[in-house]
């Protein structure tokens, strides 16, 4: 069954919680990435913070079985296959990502068990670096006028040739 063709005010409603996601998702990436948060509580709740937000760009971005009120990026084309045939496929270290979030984070499962002291680092930068592009690249593609009041800083610079 299609999906249901949002309408620009919901698109520009929608793309305003999707500046929220990518917004947390880099600013968590940096500051887990630098290390300064040591062990603990604070860096376990920002390490599951940083795994959702990843979790819902990489679903948002490569929705494979949406609901039928999920936000895709699919969803700010007329022609969905656009985005589809454009996006580049997910690596293997988004796929990983994908899956540990499912099995480490999201749900309790003895797949946790597995994680050795080797595997349990998280790799922020690369993570957010592989996001970070493919996200730019959906940018891009979609038209401005889809884009909501926090993104106002992005159009600006966009339209003067700095934002990629």
């Amino acid at each position: 069954m299609p999906r249901k063709k949002r309408t620009k005010e919901e698109l520009i409603e929608a793309s305003d919680h999707l500046y929220y996601e990518i917004w947390m998702f880099l600013r968590l990436a940096n500051g887990m990435g630098s290390g300064v948060f040591g062990q603990g509580v604070l860096n376990n709740a920002l390490l599951e913070s940083f795994t959702v937000h990843t979790r819902i760009l990489l679903d948002f971005l490569y929705a494979e079985r949406p609901q039928k009120d999920d936000v895709i990026a699919e969803d700010f084309f007329e022609d969905p296959s656009i985005w589809i045939n454009a996006r580049p496929p997910k690596s293997d270290t988004l796929q990983k990502v994908h899956r540990r979030v499912a099995k480490e984070v999201a749900h309790l499962t003895y797949a946790r068990q597995d994680v050795t002291p080797e595997t349990k680092p998280w790799p922020f930068v690369e993570i957010a670096n592989e996001v970070n592009t493919i996200f730019s690249k959906f940018l891009s593609l979609i038209p401005l006028e889809l884009l909501g009041p926090r993104w106002n800083d992005y159009i600006e610079k966009r339209k003067k040739g700095e934002a990629g």
